[in-house]
């Protein structure tokens, strides 16, 4: 009894100190986040300030020559890393803006930024502002010639790439939200959609006061929070919540509580083994025991101890039970996954039958395939040739998954992805879609790096078909595998292979049938029509260019 109570004031001991060290983390943190904001805004403050002293640019900006204020603009933009630049009037018009250009001859929508700016001896100022939506932190300085003539403003998106960078220097979460439109999340250091909805819905919920630490549970993990309110120029306030893990902050303590649970439980032990071998009218319950025991040893998880106790020994004999029927359970997944790939197709069918046939279904299909492999395996080594495929395959494989999709198998240098099988989802057809762009930017990005080191680049061709198919477990008794089978899948590997056709210029072909259950617009490129295999038909096909327009 005396370690069990040990054991509990050392684990309360060891929250408060955790406790204690994250509220002063979250305090630190809040620092840091106030001199990384200075820090960018004195660098756009001195690179704006360089270009205003700049003659060519004061010149052209005089002489209102468009294309040099522009192009002077734009290269300020870039050599900063802003994501936006503008020019205004001294009479509050905006004259130009990098973000976008048609967005000119209209009024500066921050005045108040600007009248900072004049107030100030230094002509400068600063400010949070909400532009398109998006959490910008923003600087104003003057032109001078030498007298004030116009404003120059410059600009970064408050982006999940700075809530990381933030982390990287004060190890704490940090999430972004805009207060006027139902606390909409702008950025965060969450990369999981469903961990983001939880953080706004407890703060729509608890609704915490800025400036005081507190608690926001996040499916089931403890969060102790700090709020930081921003105000923003032209309305709309904005909100920082930093915060830091209880289960994280407390790991470095978990051995020791474990080793104090283990003598706590130890000491348990003794004491009940000292009351059992005391009492010799447990002896009978305790060799049904060892005899169970045996049989699990020789692999027969079905047998049960039967006993009509209801003391220790009773509770003793059912937690037997229960690890036995748990070593059945074990076996069984050890068996699904020996005849199933896909942990998602695993978990389907655990509390199935596991039996030959299938059902319809409508799934998406995405197949992609390695342009002229053959020649590239001329020019590489076997082993070095498998190296560079596995990579490859690794990451499409990984972005399959990432957006909810199944690999259903491998086919030399080509892949069959399942979108809404075994596992079905409104938005099957837009995982499908959206998965496609991200394989067609990594391999942009693989190629990139194997062109620099002098290794040959791959092509590849995608074809996504969404249809109506048979799903389900098909082979023998023996071996089976989940897959789908149907015109539908046929269609999604012509596709693919019209992809090689050099006319239709494009890495994506996506049929009607997809792109007509999408509920996300995009933008597709016509390629006409196909005849589907074994029909009368056609079916329209598109080219998949971009994500966010509508088709043309």
């Amino acid at each position: 009894m005396l370690q069990c109570a040990t054991y509990f004031v050392v684990q309360n001991a060891n929250r408060r100190n955790a406790l204690a060290q994250i509220k002063a983390n979250l305090e630190t943190g809040a620092v840091i986040f106030e001199r990384l904001i200075r820090q960018r805004e004195r660098q756009m403050t001195e690179a704006a300030g360089i270009l205003a002293e700049d003659f060519g640019f004061k010149e052209a900006v005089n002489e209102g020559d468009r294309p040099t204020t522009l192009s002077a603009l734009s290269n300020l933009a870039q050599r900063i890393e802003a994501d936006v630049v503008q020019l205004v009037s001294l009479e509050g018009t905006l004259l130009f803006d990098t973000l976008d250009l048609k967005r000119a001859e209209i009024p500066f929508p921050f005045p108040a930024l600007i009248a900072r700016a004049e107030a100030s001896e230094t002509l400068q100022s600063q400010a949070f502002v909400f532009l398109d939506g998006q959490l910008y932190a923003m600087v104003a300085t003057a032109l001078r010639a030498p007298d004030p003539k116009a404003w120059i403003t410059v600009g970064f998106r408050i982006t999940d790439d700075f809530a990381r960078e933030f982390k990287s220097y004060a190890d704490l979460e940090i999430s972004f939200f805009a207060l006027a439109d139902g606390e909409r999340v702008i950025a965060s250091t969450f990369n999981n959609q469903t961990r983001r909805e939880d953080l706004r819905a407890s703060l729509q919920k608890q609704q915490p006061k800025p400036g005081q630490a507190g608690d926001l549970i996040l499916a089931g993990d403890r969060f102790v929070s700090y709020l930081l309110k921003l105000s923003t120029d032209g309305g709309g306030d904005a909100v920082v919540v930093l915060q830091r893990s209880l289960a994280r902050q407390l790991a470095p303590y978990l051995r020791l509580e474990k080793t104090l649970l283990l003598l706590a439980v130890a000491g348990l032990v003794v004491s009940i083994s000292l009351s059992l071998w005391m009492a010799r009218t447990v002896s009978g319950p305790v060799r049904a025991l060892a005899q169970g025991a045996k049989k699990i040893e020789e692999g027969d998880y079905a047998h049960r101890v039967i006993t009509r106790q209801r003391d220790e020994i009773g509770t003793l004999a059912t937690a037997f039970n229960n690890m036995s029927h748990g070593l059945a359970e074990r076996d069984r997944v050890r068996s699904l996954l020996g005849k199933v790939v896909s942990p998602a197709i695993a978990a389907e069918l655990m509390g199935k039958e596991l039996t030959l046939g299938g059902e319809e279904r409508e799934v998406t299909i995405l197949f992609s395939d390695i342009r002229n492999f053959t020649g590239i395996c001329e020019r590489l080594g076997p082993a070095e040739m498998l190296e560079t495929l596995n990579l490859c395959f690794t990451q499409m494989s990984e972005i399959i998954e990432r957006h909810g999709g199944v690999v259903d198998k491998y086919v030399g240098d080509a892949i069959m992805a399942l979108f809404g099988a075994p596992i079905s989802s409104p938005r099957d057809a837009d995982a499908a879609l959206c998965a496609a762009l991200k394989m067609s930017e990594a391999l942009d990005e693989l190629n990139r790096k194997w062109r620099d080191k002098g290794q040959p680049t791959f092509e590849m061709g995608i074809g996504i078909n969404t249809d109506v198919v048979i799903a389900g477990n098909m082979g023998s008794q023996a071996r089976l595998n989940y897959t789908v089978i149907g015109d539908g899948v046929n269609l999604a590997s012509r596709l693919e292979g019209l992809t090689k056709n050099s006319e239709y210029g494009t890495r994506i072909i996506v049929g009607a049938g997809t792109l007509a259950a999408a509920r996300d617009s995009y933008e597709t490129r016509p390629l006409g029509e196909v005849l589907v295999k074994g029909k009368q038909k056609t079916t329209a096909i598109f080219a998949l260019v971009a994500r966010g327009k509508s088709g043309t």
